[in-house]
C-alpha cells in the first residue's frame, strides 16, 4: 500500500466531561455530562490527515482490550493503514492498557486534560525505524507529536530524514528533555505555550502580541540546535488568532476564520493533520497553514477530537 503521510503517536481512549469551568486547584465541580469519545493526539492526526484524501498510516500501540479494539476499526473505518499498530497483551503487561485521556470542557470551549499513556509509552524506536523503512518509497511526510517515548520519536524523525522524508514535528506536550528533538524536524509546530517553555520565556501576559510571538520564535529558531537548519520552519498556533510562520528572516501571519469554539479538544491535532496532508500534496506552505487554520476552525464548533476532524470537502477550497 502506497503511503503519503506516516504518523507516530498515541491512541487513547478519551472520557470527556463537559462543566461550567475548569475547577481550580482544591476545587470540586459538578460535570453536565459524560461521553467517550476515540481520541490521542496521533489518531487524531492520521484521521485528519486521511480526511483530506491522503494517504496515511498510523504507528502507535494499544492493548488487546475493548478500547483498543475500538480504536483499530475507526482507523480501519477511515482507510488508515495500521499495520503499524502494535498491539500489547493486558494480561501480560497490565501496566499496557490502551491509553486513557480525561478532558474537562468548559462552557467557553476551554479544556483541561491528564493523559495516562498506557501502551503508548510501550511503542519502541526498532518499531518506528522498522515502520518508516517499510513506507520509505513513496511517504512524503513522517509526522510525530510527544506522547510516546521520546527516544522512539527521535529514531522515527532521524529514520524519516536518512529516508529523504519531509519530517513534522508538534512539540505537544512539551516535556522535558526533549528540546533535541527539534533538531530532527524539518516543520515544528507548537502552541504559544510550548513556544514559552521551549524558549525559556516567561510572560505574565496571557497573550503575546503576533510581533511578540515572531520575536520569541526567532530567538528560539536561531538559539537551539536547528539554528544550523536555516531552511527549518517554525509553525506557531495562536487558536483563535490563526498562526505565525518563520523560516530564516521571513514571517507570515495566517489569521483563522471566526468561529465560536464549541470543544477545542483536538483542534491543534486537526491543524497538524490537515497540514501534513497538505504539505504531503505539495501545496505551498502559506496555503497548507490557510488551509489548516480553516479545517480547525470547523473542529472547535463540534464535540470531540477525532470524530470533529472535518472532511475535504467542507472547505470549500478545492482540496478534495
Amino acid at each position: 500500500m502506497s503511503i503519503d503521510v506516516i504518523v507516530c503517536g498515541s491512541l487513547n481512549m478519551d472520557l470527556v466531561a463537559r462543566v461550567a469551568a475548569l475547577p481550580r486547584p482544591g476545587e470540586t465541580v459538578p460535570g453536565s455530562s459524560l461521553q467517550r469519545f476515540p481520541g490521542g493526539k496521533g489518531l487524531n492526526q492520521a484521521i485528519a490527515a486521511a480526511r483530506m484524501g491522503a494517504r496515511t498510516a498510523m504507528l502507535g500501540a494499544c492493548a488487546d482490550d475493548a478500547d483498543g479494539e475500538m480504536l483499530r476499526a475507526l482507523l480501519d473505518s477511515e482507510g488508515i493503514d495500521t499495520r503499524f499498530v502494535a498491539i500489547r497483551e493486558a494480561r501480560q503487561r497490565p501496566e499496557a492498557h490502551t491509553g486513557l485521556a480525561m478532558v474537562w470542557v468548559a462552557a467557553d470551549g476551554e479544556n483541561a486534560i491528564v493523559v495516562q499513556g498506557g501502551a503508548n509509552a510501550t511503542l519502541t524506536a526498532a518499531e518506528a525505524r522498522q515502520a518508516l523503512r517499510a513506507v520509505s518509497a513513496t511517504a512524503k511526510v513522517a509526522m510525530a507529536q510527544l506522547e510516546t517515548p521520546l527516544e522512539t520519536v527521535a529514531a522515527f524523525l532521524e529514520a524519516a530524514r536518512a529516508e529523504g522524508v519531509r519530517t513534522l514535528l508538534n512539540t505537544a506536550p512539551a516535556l522535558p528533555g526533549s528540546q533535541a528533538l527539534l533538531a530532527y524536524a524539518d516543520i515544528v509546530v507548537l502552541n504559544e505555550t510550548e513556544l514559552a517553555y521551549y524558549a525559556g520565556e516567561q510572560s505574565a501576559e496571557p497573550a503575546l502580541s503576533l510581533e511578540a510571538c515572531a520575536s520569541v520564535a526567532r530567538r528560539l529558531a536561531t538559539g537551539s540546535s536547528s539554528s544550523s537548519r536555516p531552511t527549518q520552519t517554525l509553525v506557531v498556533t495562536l487558536g483563535a488568532r490563526g498562526a505565525l510562520t518563520i523560516c530564516g528572516e521571513d514571517i507570515a501571519h495566517h489569521p483563522a476564520p471566526r468561529v465560536t469554539a464549541v470543544d477545542t479538544t483536538g483542534a491543534g491535532d486537526c491543524f497538524c493533520g490537515v497540514l501534513a496532508a497538505a504539505l504531503a500534496a505539495e501545496v505551498p506552505l502559506s496555503a497548507a497553514v490557510q488551509r489548516a487554520n480553516r479545517a480547525a476552525a470547523l473542529a472547535v464548533g463540534r464535540i470531540g477530537a477525532a470524530t470533529a476532524m472535518p472532511r475535504a470537502d467542507e472547505l470549500g477550497d478545492g482540496s478534495g
